[in-house]
């Protein structure tokens, strides 16, 4: 503004005085007077920059407005440092002006503006010091602080200077008025001068106006940027009101969560926490003061007792290796109640870090206990097969290291079905949890007890250094898992067969181990029960050569592939054939000639014997359409049959299909269908024999016999096992044997066939203790329908012929 104003009149002053020199000779001290006034204008022009304060001091209220804006965005979290640098350096630039040219004397015309002035200059040092840390919110709002105070002090210096500056134009038009009277005056004289100046007067005067103009606009400017101001400050007060809300809010959140929080800064110095995490640890909110560093916490948790220091220590070092690596992960810590604490460590860009703590007692306690379930047998909590398998994998490892062996056990009750139908499941289950006791006690702490399910146990014997440790305790297994038990009042005697597998050294696995064990164990139950038996290399043959035999049964076609022949049983006295027993064959079996014996076993054990056994029935019942009608047809049934089938359905359903008389037909049944003393068993033979059917018993004597069996299942004929009679001319036993079931089952009404009569000697022995039937190769093997057929036939023209 000062060069604008005072360009154009210095440019029309200097042919002025030219022309004005006559004037000043002819009215000298008019002129010279003239030149005073003159010369106090250009003075008076050159004041003009005065007006400039009001401008300054607008300019300087409106930069450190906008600082102070800028500085309210960083409090917000948001704006940047150089935005709020950049407006720092401009409000130190505007102090300088404050204190130089034409504002130093308005500054220290009045005590208030000289202390408004060093109040800004003490603030912007300040600033200066704070500026690098204007990001932190807490640093962003201190400076706001200083600055509310500050900024209604400068508003009216700018207003003070806009009075200033007005008062001075005020001043400069009454001067210029009193000129132009006094020039007026000196018209006559000075007419030209007059003019002149007059013309430069009214020139100055359009200055002024302009001058004014822009002061007035300023004026209006600074009311603008003051309501502006007034805007921004209730802005602030909004923010700051709603910062305060936040805060509050987040307060209550951070102490009311289920977890405990810390947050670190990245000088490992502890920023905030919630109370959550000093209750977790028993410790006082107080303790966890901010500032404080990971290690000091670690000690306090130590020092209040609520984790051992080995604990403590041991998760400290695991969230150092975490802040080391900048990686998240979760810890677990195990207090000294007893509660798991979970620990998740969340790193974050500063390089600090975010810590919740979880407290999953419970949860830890139901994993624990599902972990534990899924690994041990829930009815005597003894490891399952999968536990057992992990052990076995650790064992025979450790045996191939060290040169060692170790023994696997199978175990498997006899009879334990019995108590289940007897006295019920619930004993059952008893029984069970009593056999895994007796176990226990008989083996070593290293050594692994396991219920595979059902009635079957397994032991792994770790650390088997003699062969005897082996015996010894199979044995010890035998005697007192054989013992009897008292349940409930009830005296239980079951007996277990053992089968043992012992390592080999080479390529032992807890698979093969098993596998060998239980064909050791199936060879026990076939070779009687109650004893136990090592594992041999031909054992697996067997068992293949049963798989295939079982694969094939199962996919046979029994009337392609099988037979049933036919023996005679013969009265003794008169040695006509009374009954023809039925048994079967398998002639078309692919893998060569197989027992009889082996494939009712097998039957057995796959369920296959229900059809089978049907099969055979309806074929010998069949077959006595081409026989004699005097004669009897024996069939035999398995315990199977009686468990798995409707036995009574089955034999009603066969003779009503075949026409066969239930009187000429006898159904052979053996001494464990009779053993098993179960109500369906006793029910189906007394239906049996409601139909007229007669009740053969089978293999008698060689299985648990007993009287009360005889007394509460009644029978039609018992059949002497061949066992007693091979042996019977010359064994004294065996024949007292003989006689006393002959002579038993004589008083109670019962026939006997004696079985396996191969000699004359033989055939006297038992006619003499009085036997009624016998049956055996002195009379015929067992024949197709056909040959026994012509058998028949040649026995009755013999006959005849006598």
């Amino acid at each position: 503004m000062d060069a604008l104003s005072r360009g154009p009149l210095v440019g029309a002053f200097h042919p002025l005085k030219i022309a004005l020199s006559t004037a000043i000779i002819v009215l000298g001290f008019g002129a010279v007077y003239l030149s005073t006034l003159i010369f106090e204008r250009q003075e008076m022009l050159a004041k003009v920059s005065r007006y400039n304060v009001a401008w300054s001091a607008g300019q300087g209220v409106n930069e450190f407005l906008r600082l102070r804006q800028r500085v309210s965005e960083l409090a917000a979290g948001e704006g940047s440092k150089q935005e709020a640098q950049l407006r720092l350096d401009i409000v130190k630039n505007r102090l300088e002006l404050f204190r130089s040219g034409e504002f130093q004397p308005f500054v220290l015309e009045a005590d208030d503006r000289r202390r408004t002035v060093e109040s800004l200059s003490h603030f912007l040092h300040r600033a200066e010091m704070l500026i690098e840390q204007v990001e932190n919110p807490a640093t962003a709002t201190a400076i706001l602080s200083e600055m509310v105070p500050l900024e209604g002090d400068l508003i009216g210096l700018a207003a003070e200077a806009n009075n200033y500056g007005g008062q001075q134009v005020a001043r400069d038009q009454q001067e210029l008025l009193q000129l132009h009277w006094t020039f007026s005056a000196l018209a006559w004289g000075l007419v030209l001068c007059t003019f002149v100046l007059i013309v430069l007067l009214e020139r100055r005067n359009r200055l002024l106006i302009q001058t004014q103009q822009k002061l007035h606009a300023l004026n209006a400017t600074l009311v603008q940027t003051s309501e502006d101001l007034e805007k921004a400050n209730s802005a602030a007060h909004a923010a700051n009101d709603e910062l305060i809300t936040q805060n509050r809010l987040f307060d209550t959140a951070l102490h009311n969560m289920s977890q405990g929080l810390c947050m670190f800064g990245e000088d490992r110095q502890l920023i905030v926490s919630n109370r959550r995490l000093a209750t977790m640890y028993g410790l006082s909110p107080e303790s966890l003061r901010p500032g404080s560093t990971l290690e000091d916490i670690t000690r306090l948790t130590v020092h209040a007792g609520i984790c051992s220091r080995d604990s403590a220590e041991n998760i400290h070092s695991e969230q150092l290796s975490l802040i080391a690596r900048k990686k998240r992960g979760t810890l677990l810590q195990e207090l000294s109640d007893g509660r798991m604490i979970s620990i998740l460590h969340q790193p974050m860009n500063n390089e600090g870090w975010v810590a919740t703590y979880d407290d999953i007692t419970e949860r830890h306690h139901a994993e624990t206990q599902m972990v534990h379930m899924a690994r041990h047998d829930a009815l005597t909590d003894l490891p399952n097969r999968i536990l057992l398998r992990d052990r076995m994998v650790s064992e025979l490892a450790r045996c191939q290291r060290h040169q060692r062996s170790a023994a696997v056990f199978c175990l498997d009750l006899d009879h334990f079905k019995n108590v289940n139908d007897t006295l019920g499941h619930s004993m059952g289950d008893r029984l069970l949890r009593e056999v895994a006791a007796r176990i226990a006690i008989l083996v070593r702490r290293e050594d692994t007890v396991a219920r595979l399910g059902g009635d079957e146990f397994v032991i792994l014997q770790a650390d088997v250094t003699q062969p005897a440790d082996v015996d010894q305790l199979a044995q010890r297994i035998l005697e007192v898992l054989s013992e009897p038990y008292e349940l409930e009042g009830h005296q239980v005697v079951i007996g277990v067969s053992v089968g043992v597998a012992v390592t080999s050294g080479v390529s032992d696995d807890p698979d093969t181990l098993l596998k060998h064990a239980d064909l050791a164990l199936y060879r026990a139950k076939e070779d009687g029960r109650g004893t136990y038996r090592f594992f041999q290399p031909e054992m697996d043959a067997r068992l293949q050569r049963r798989r295939t035999i079982e694969l094939d049964l199962r996919a046979a076609d029994f009337d392609q592939e099988f037979d049933v022949v036919f023996q005679p049983i013969v009265n003794i006295h008169t040695l006509q054939v009374t009954t023809l027993e039925a048994l079967l064959r398998w002639p078309g079996c692919r893998h060569g000639p197989v027992k009889t014996e082996e494939i009712i076993a097998i039957a057995e054990d796959t369920g296959l014997i229900v059809n089978l056994g049907e099969w055979v029935l309806e074929r010998a019942c069949r077959a006595a359409a081409n026989l004699p009608g005097e004669l009897n047809f024996a069939v035999n049934l398995s315990p199977t049959q009686f468990m798995r089938g409707d036995v009574v359905e089955m034999v009603s359903r066969v003779l009503a299909a075949t026409g066969f008389p239930a009187n000429r037909l006898e159904l052979e049944v053996t001494e464990t269908l009779l053993l098993e003393d179960s109500q369906r068993s006793s029910c189906a033979l007394r239906d049996l024999r409601a139909l007229g059917v007669r009740i053969s018993l089978d293999d008698f004597g060689t299985g648990y016999s007993s009287l009360g069996y005889l007394r509460k299942y009644t029978v039609d004929k018992i059949k002497i096992d061949r066992s007693f009679v091979e042996q019977i001319s010359t064994n004294q036993d065996h024949m007292a044997i003989v006689h006393a079931i002959v002579s038993l089952a004589h008083a109670l009404g019962m026939k006997t066939t004696a079985e396996g009569i191969e000699t004359e000697d033989q055939l006297e022995i038992v006619r003499a203790t009085g036997c009624d039937e016998v049956q055996g190769y002195l009379f015929s093997p067992p024949k197709s329908l056909a040959d026994v057929t012509d058998f028949l036939g040649n026995r009755r023209s013999k006959s005849a012929a006598a």
